[in-house]
């Protein structure tokens, strides 16, 4: 075996084994990654790249998986997700695989070998603990899995020197497209050639028809016999007045001759129609969606939105679960897990996004900081509320309007003279308690501050008594009345302030939550 056979991966096939039969010299030509359609164009991967539909395919899919953040997570025994920002490898997957590139480079090289040539490889370079240093991308079509002596392992000749270095698997990342193995993914421009070539034949007779001046082919036609020197003196004069500059303008012939056309014109040959189909084939090829090749055709404005979300689901989810899956059982492990974050593909227009933030903010999933957060907006310190979660206090269930059809669990917290007439609000101190809480800790935080006190304990006591008012009456109009009630409550509150410690930060919330809900139910109740 030669060095050309052992540094591609070719074996030597014997004239003397029967079980080993000569092949035709497009089997060598077919291990060397070149083939030629049935339309006589010779493809492989790096000829389809001149398609421009193919070339933006591979664009598509893999910068928008490079451009995604690849986040760590640690995975709690409760199911909960944390991210894990100091973990190790943070900054190997997050930033920077290697000295040489950014993360998105990098996930950007091996996402677009994956989908241009079937498989993106990559080596983890690992230290003396066999911990990941780096992640270096290798070339596809120098690197392939081998068996050597029944060992799996990966032959590259990605080398300094050019010759084969073998890999164990736990050190190369692998990411196959479509595969029959479990272990290669097959090349979508080798398995659909005439798919490609036929697009490249398209495409070349477009450019050759337009340099010929936009006439189809033909034949001169000359009366007499014609001498070699002769006919290629006229050969060499029709060339120079028929193409180039020259395309337009007309021929004067001579000695007879005439003009036959003996090819077909495009609009005969449904050009344009076979381009268009063959831009649609090969993005179907690659599931990428039209409107994202520049063909609105068939999308509006109503469908428009849920073909990119279509986007992430068929075509970019199959492709980052397996490059997270590779991540995870070879570099992470345990209850450590990668994942790409398509959170900003997935954003609507900012009306609708906000609409969002305010349902998951209005029921208690997200805080403050977090919706400012998904806005892109600095956060403010837990004392001022930043944390804090919050629910609506009216949102109770509508049969509590009606006197005695509910009666909560939690009435028994309420003062026994409230009387069955009062349903429902047994769920008032609950409810209000830990917002008191949270403003008594603020308040202690800001070594007692009186004023600050007021304004962090009057939009809680303006609250409940318009959940009271609620309850009671259908309504939360509030009258002068209870407006001064309301004032009177939170100065009382505020006088109490300098007694305060952090210790008794519960015990005092509570205390204020039945005094201030007593006030109310005193005044409003009866």
């Amino acid at each position: 075996m030669g060095i050309l056979s052992r540094s591609l991966g070719v074996q030597a096939l014997s004239v003397e084994d029967p079980a080993q039969p000569l092949l035709p010299p497009s089997a060598m030509y077919e291990s060397l990654g070149l083939g030629r359609s049935d339309a006589g164009i010779l493809i492989n991967e790096q000829q389809a790249m001149r398609i421009t539909t193919w070339q933006a395919c591979i664009r598509i899919i893999s910068e928008d998986l490079a451009t995604n953040a690849h986040e760590i997570f640690h995975k709690l025994p409760d199911g909960a997700m944390v991210l894990a920002e100091r973990h190790r490898y943070w900054g190997l997957i997050h930033d920077q695989p290697n000295p040489n590139m950014s993360a998105a480079v990098f996930w950007g090289a091996i996402g677009a070998c994956a989908v241009g040539w079937g498989n993106g490889y990559a080596w983890i370079k690992r230290d003396g603990a066999a911990r990941p240093q780096a992640l270096i991308p290798l070339k596809p079509g120098l690197t392939s899995p081998v068996k050597v002596r029944g060992e799996f392992l990966y032959a590259t000749t990605q080398t300094l020197t050019g010759e084969v270095a073998y890999l164990d698997p736990v050190n190369v990342l692998h990411v196959p497209g479509l595969s029959f193995d479990g272990v290669t993914g097959i090349s979508p421009v080798r398995e659909c050639m005439n798919t490609f070539g036929l697009s490249l034949a398209a495409e070349k007779f477009g450019a050759q028809f337009f340099g010929n001046g936009a006439r189809a082919s033909g034949v001169f036609t000359h009366p007499g016999n014609l001498e070699e020197e002769a006919y290629e003196n006229l050969k060499k004069s029709i060339r120079e007045m028929a193409t180039g500059d020259n395309a337009q303008r007309p021929i004067i012939l001579e000695e007879g001759m005439t003009w036959n056309q003996v090819t077909i014109p495009p609009n005969e040959a449904q050009f344009l129609a076979t381009r268009q189909f063959q831009r649609s084939e090969i993005a179907a090829l690659g599931r990428v969606a039209m409107h994202l090749l520049q063909d609105l055709s068939r999308a509006t404005n109503n469908n428009i939105e849920h073909q990119s979300l279509d986007h992430i689901r068929y075509c970019l989810r199959p492709w980052a679960v397996k490059i997270e899956q590779e991540v995870n059982r070879k570099i992470l492990g345990g209850p450590f897990v990668m994942e790409h974050n398509f959170k900003d593909m997935q954003r609507g227009d900012f009306a609708s996004q906000t609409a969002g933030i305010q349902v998951l903010r209005g029921n208690g999933i997200y805080s403050t900081n977090q919706c400012l957060k998904e806005i892109r907006q600095n956060p403010i310190s837990p004392e001022e509320g930043g944390d804090l979660r919050i629910v609506q206090g009216a949102m109770i269930p509508i049969t509590a309007l009606l006197p005695g059809q509910y009666v909560p669990d939690s009435a028994a917290a309420v003062e026994e003279d409230a009387g069955p007439s009062n349903n429902g609000f047994g769920r008032i101190i609950p409810a209000y308690r830990q917002l008191f809480r949270d403003a008594v800790g603020r308040t202690i935080n800001r070594g007692g501050d009186q004023e600050f006190s007021r304004r962090a304990f009057r939009p809680a006591v303006l609250s409940m008594a318009q959940s009271l008012l609620a309850l009671r009456f259908g309504n939360c109009e509030l009258t002068k009345k209870e407006l001064t009630l309301i004032d009177a409550q939170t100065a009382a509150i505020a006088g109490a302030v300098p007694a305060w410690k952090q210790p008794d930060a519960s015990v005092i919330a509570a205390r204020i939550t039945e005094q201030v809900y007593n006030a109310f139910a005193q005044e409003i109740l009866n």
